[in-house]
This record gives C-alpha cells, sequence and structure tokens, in this order.
C-alpha cells in the first residue's frame, strides 16, 4: 500500500497530511524474548508498530480511553434514572461502578500489554549495537528516535493509568515471567510521575520534530516529548484523590504532593520550548482541524501534535460512538450511535459568537433520510466534532464503527493553556500567559471580534485567581468532548465545587422555569423552538432552524410554525404518587455517588469526588493480596 500524501497551501503555510494505512499495516513478528537483539533499522521499527497498534484496540483509545471513563463533568455527562447499581457495575459516570465492571479490566490488561511490550522493545534498543552507533553531527538518529518515541509512549500510557486508578503496579524492564508481575504490590502515583518526567527530560535531545518525522503527528515526536513533560509536571504538582487508609470506606482526601513549585516550573519550561520553537500553530480554524481529523487528514505543523494513528474500518469509534448520531438508511455514510453527551447547560456557557460552539455542541441527530430531529435535553446534544456526514469518502451504507479517525491525545492549544495555567501559578498573569491564551481566543472569535473578545478580556484578568478562573473556562469551551475536563478538575481540587455548583443550578433552572424565584438567576431556557426548513446544500434533505439557544427567557415565544421541546421546563416533573413536582432524576441521581437528592444537604463543594475507579477484582485476585480497594468501594 503506497503511502498517501496530500499538500494543502492555507494562509501561506504548507501542511502535510499522512495516512497511518502503511505505517500499521506493517506485519510485526509475533514477539521477542528479553534476549532479543536488534539487526536492522527496519525490523526495529517494524517491531515498534505492534505497541502503535495495541493502542488501537477498543479496550485503549479506540473507544474505553476516549469515551468510557471519563464523565461525569459539567462538560460530557452521562445520566442514571435512579439510585439502583448497575448490574455490571459500569456507574463510573456517577462515581459508583463497581469492581466487577468488565471495562476495567479490558482497560488495565490493554494498558499493560503496551507497557510490557515497549518495556522488551526498549531493552532490545538498549542492547543493540545500533543503538551505540556514533551518529554525524547534532541530527537525532532514527534508532534513536525510536527509542526515546517509546518512551514517551510508556509515559503517556502510565498516565492514564495513574489519572483512572491513582497507585498502579509500575514496572520499567521486561517481565521473565509472569508470576514476577502479579507478585508486585502498587507505586504511588507521585513516584511513578517523577520517575517519568526525568526518563523524559533525558530522552527528549535525541528526539526528532514531527516535520521530520514519516507519519508526522502520527509518531510520538520530540515536541509531544516537551509537551508531555509538562502535562506530567502538572499532574505530579497537582492535586489528586488520596485512599483512606484507615477506614476504606471513606472516600479519600485531596492532597496536593510537596514542592510542587518545582513541576510547575518544568511546566514552564518544556510547555515553553514547544511554544518557543514554534513547530506547531492554530492557523486552521476550529472547523477545519475536525472536518480534517474526519477525513483522515492532519497537518504535521498546526494543532494536532499527537494522535493514536487509526486504520480505516479496522479501529476507532470517533463518528461512531463519539459524535453526530445517524441512523441507518440507503445513504453511504453508515450508522452512528452517540455515547457522548453534553451537559444541558453546557451550550449555554459559551459566548454566543464563540466560533467553537456549533461545531462542539450538535443540538440534533440525522434520520435514515438524513433530516435533523432535535436531539437536545439534560443530558444530550452530540459532540459534533466527530461526524460521518464530514466524510468526503464515506465508508458505506453498512458502515458502523471502526471508522478510523485518529484518537488526538495532544493539541497546541492545549499547550498554549497549560503554560498560562502553570505560569500563572508561579508568576500570576504575566504577559506570555496572557498571550498564550490570547492565541487560542483569536481563533475562537471572528477578527472584527478581538478587540473586545480577546484583548479587552484578557487584559482584564489581572489577578491570579481571575486569570486561573478563565483558564478553566477556556479548556471547558476548547475541549469539549475530548474527555479531558474530569483529569483537569480532578488536577485543580475543584471537581467537587463544579460538580455541587453544576447539581444545584440544573435544580434551580427547573424551579426558575417553572416560576420559582432563584436569586441570581434572572432567566434560564425553559423550552427551544425548532422547525424543519429545507438544507440550502441539500434540497432533498432538512435542517432544523432553532429558537432558544442564543435568545432565551422572558419575551422569546413560540415562533408560528415552530415545535415546543420543554427544556428546562422539563427539567421539574410530576410525582404521581405525592402529586407534588420534584426534580428530573436525570439531574437527581447524574451524581449520586457524591450528591443526589437524598443527601444534597449534606454534601459540601470542598468535599472530595471519588473520581478514580476501583481496581478490577480480577488484579486483586491476581495479586494475590498486594492491591486492595479503597475510596468506599
Amino acid at each position: 500500500m503506497n503511502k498517501k500524501l496530500i499538500y494543502s497551501l492555507i494562509a501561506g503555510t504548507l501542511f502535510t497530511l499522512t495516512s497511518c494505512d502503511d505505517f500499521l499495516d506493517v506485519q510485526p513478528g509475533s514477539g521477542f524474548t528479553p534476549e532479543y537483539i536488534f539487526s536492522s533499522e527496519s525490523e526495529m521499527k517494524a517491531l515498534m508498530t505492534r505497541i502503535y497498534s495495541s493502542m488501537t484496540e477498543d479496550g485503549l483509545y479506540g473507544s474505553n480511553l476516549a469515551s468510557g471513563l471519563n464523565t461525569n463533568t459539567d462538560v460530557e455527562m452521562s445520566s442514571f434514572k435512579n439510585n439502583t447499581v448497575s448490574t455490571n457495575g459500569s456507574d463510573i459516570g456517577c462515581f459508583d461502578s463497581r469492581p466487577t465492571w468488565s471495562v476495567l479490566n479490558s482497560t488495565w490488561n490493554n494498558l499493560y500489554y503496551a507497557i510490557n511490550y515497549a518495556n522488551d522493545f526498549l531493552q532490545a534498543v538498549q542492547e543493540s549495537p545500533l543503538f551505540s552507533d556514533k551518529v554525524a553531527g547534532d541530527t537525532p538518529s532514527e534508532i534513536q528516535q525510536m527509542y526515546g518515541e517509546v518512551k514517551t509512549l510508556r509515559a503517556m500510557l502510565y498516565l492514564d493509568l495513574i489519572r483512572t486508578w491513582g497507585d498502579v503496579v509500575f514496572v520499567t524492564k521486561p517481565t521473565e515471567a509472569t508470576d514476577d508481575f502479579f507478585s508486585l504490590g502498587t507505586t504511588d502515583r507521585n513516584v511513578i510521575l517523577e520517575y517519568l518526567i526525568d526518563d523524559l527530560i533525558a530522552v527528549e535531545p535525541m528526539m526528532k520534530y514531527a516535520v521530520d518525522l514519516d507519519y508526522g503527528v502520527e509518531r510520538a515526536s520530540r515536541e509531544y516529548c516537551q509537551a508531555l513533560i509538562g502535562q506530567l509536571a502538572l499532574y505530579r504538582g497537582g492535586w489528586t484523590l488520596r485512599a483512606d487508609k484507615e477506614d476504606v470506606t471513606h472516600v479519600g482526601y485531596m492532597e496536593r504532593g510537596d514542592n510542587f513549585e518545582h513541576y510547575y516550573e518544568i511546566a514552564v519550561t518544556y510547555l515553553g520550548k514547544v511554544i518557543k520553537e514554534s513547530k506547531h500553530d492554530l492557523t486552521q480554524s476550529f472547523e477545519n482541524l475536525w472536518m480534517n481529523e474526519c477525513n483522515w487528514k492532519t497537518a504535521n505543523n498546526d494543532d494536532v501534535m499527537f494522535a493514536v494513528p487509526m486504520l480505516k474500518s479496522v479501529t476507532s469509534r470517533y463518528g461512531y460512538n463519539i459524535g453526530v448520531t445517524i441512523a441507518e438508511g440507503k445513504h453511504s455514510y453508515g450508522s452512528a450511535r452517540n455515547y457522548v453527551t453534553f451537559c444541558g447547560t453546557y451550550v449555554y456557557s459559551f459566548d454566543k459568537d464563540d466560533l467553537r460552539r456549533n461545531m462542539t455542541c450538535v443540538p440534533y441527530k440525522y434520520d435514515k433520510d438524513l433530516n435533523q430531529e432535535i436531539d437536545m435535553g439534560v443530558t444530550g446534544m452530540g459532540a459534533g466534532k466527530w461526524s460521518k456526514l464530514y466524510m468526503q469518502s464515506p465508508l458505506g451504507a453498512s458502515s458502523g464503527s471502526n471508522t478510523g479517525i485518529n484518537s488526538v491525545r495532544m493539541r497546541f492549544a492545549d499547550v498554549l493553556l497549560m503554560y498560562a495555567e502553570a505560569v500563572n501559578e508561579i508568576y500570576g498573569p504575566r504577559d506570555d500567559a496572557k498571550e498564550a491564551l490570547k492565541r487560542v481566543r483569536r481563533r475562537a472569535f471572528d477578527p472584527a471580534q478581538w478587540t473586545e473578545k480577546v484583548e479587552s478580556y484578557v487584559e482584564s484578568l489581572t489577578n491570579e485567581t481571575d486569570f486561573f478562573q478563565a483558564v478553566m473556562d477556556e479548556r471547558k469551551w476548547e475541549f469539549g468532548g475530548e474527555g479531558i475536563r474530569k483529569y483537569d478538575l480532578a488536577r485543580w481540587n475543584k471537581y467537587g465545587e463544579v460538580i455541587y455548583n453544576l447539581y444545584n443550578e440544573m435544580t434551580n433552572w427547573g424551579l426558575v422555569a417553572n416560576g420559582a424565584y432563584v436569586p441570581g438567576i434572572e432567566k434560564v431556557p425553559s423550552n427551544i423552538y425548532y422547525k424543519q426548513v429545507t438544507d440550502p446544500e441539500h434540497s432533498d434533505r432538512k435542517v432544523l432552524d432553532i429558537v432558544g439557544i442564543d435568545e432565551y427567557g422572558p419575551g422569546v415565544g413560540r415562533p408560528a410554525g415552530y415545535t415546543v421541546l420543554e427544556y428546562a421546563l422539563g427539567w421539574r416533573v410530576l410525582n404521581k404518587e405525592t402529586q407534588l413536582y420534584e426534580t428530573l432524576d436525570a439531574i437527581s441521581w447524574s451524581f449520586r455517588g457524591f450528591i443526589n437528592k437524598n443527601n444534597d444537604q449534606l454534601v459540601k463543594p470542598i468535599d472530595p469526588v471519588r473520581y478514580l475507579c476501583p481496581y478490577p477484582a480480577k488484579v486483586i485476585t491476581d495479586h494475590r493480596g498486594l492491591i486492595r480497594n479503597y475510596y468506599g468501594y
């Protein structure tokens, strides 16, 4: 299969767009023992593809780590209609999962499969005479690149283990026998993060930039390594949920590691490197960024810095379970059933002129004839960044999942906002932190609005508290649907506060919509009004004209010919037994492991959220008592 190269000239910048098909189609050998010695560079590269291939599975970035483990927040949300624990234990979305949930075990196993293979690969490279060969000049060799590349991938995998479980088993050498692995307990997450930071700092200079790599940002490059160092440092310097070892039934407590300023300095240094070296920018529009991703095109010098490469018709649920719902029909796009939905208040948090809003929040789905139907509610609304309808070469009428859309793991916008956050944490809202925030907002608004919504907005943030809140908000708007919010809220120690406020906000919206007075809330979107109109681009299809998002509240009535959808008005429902109106169950129980209708007068916004998953039951058994669950699991 020939590598496909597409060139696009945008704003005077040359973008190289690649396909990963022939990269992942390499058939590596069946494996190698710890004593294996590489004899050629091509052999080394072929075996490295196994690590990439393993990451495309549903158990990792194809599904579970893309959408299965990263709700509930004030952005991505899952709804639970009662206080009954799911029989399969899958209630992580409401902070109440069980060790028996099969997804936990498959994700754990898939992560360690990739890590163990990376450990085998790294040792074989270290022992190969090819690794010690001298390189002319300062240019890294391909072998050095692959060595740093696999260490970077391993660090990324460990970070996702830590973000999911906290303390985990930590191995950096090949496992010679299965018993060796199962005789290990967990290592403190801060110890792991410190090791990984030092490990990547050592290999970063021997790596190549994405523009110098075949397959570009679909391989872990030098700039992704730099960004990952900064990201790891923010997690090490941030907050995390700690177990109460004296009382395993207790949720635990939030704790910030010691010497956190040191790690924020590391973040400033390495995120600053990415920015100063100018290998990436935000040249593409926000819309074009995601349109290109859905067409298997990734620019090597723009926003995307690393994406796990997927194979079309083989892997990836982006555009299927993550994106816009599409009913199967005679059309060539196939079906899609979105599982990632946004909180009902999220779309209203955006400035109505923010260009990211309509590309992120999609209040409709498509029927079998590709007509739009309303799809909007307290936990409704799809993630518009991914849609099969964007595909210029559709996958076919019978296609389902396995879209081949890449799993983006790092964007330059993320680097800019992490840098702004880290600088502000140590030095306050310094000019370079402000400029980083401005760069993200410039893409979000039309240039005619920059004076007000970029310059004046950012310059008004004159203290550390206000600037941090602005960064929190910007990350909320920038990364909707990408599964980042949960981990951000945890490391900021803001999870409890945000969920507490969200629960009460949604409850109060329902009250206000039904005529109650709640101080501080002047208007809410009580109803949505919509009607189908002819699609200007496809005369045989219908799209929705929606009233109630840009304008809502008193004075905004139902236009003639429009259908009414109860929005916040429907967030209060009649209890047929008591004949009293109560808050909708989808609100009352969506966060039940933290706050719900039975305890909402007792919960405080400073209380910790049980966002970490329990260790899988089989892991506890296999590790012979060396691992146990805390946090009330």
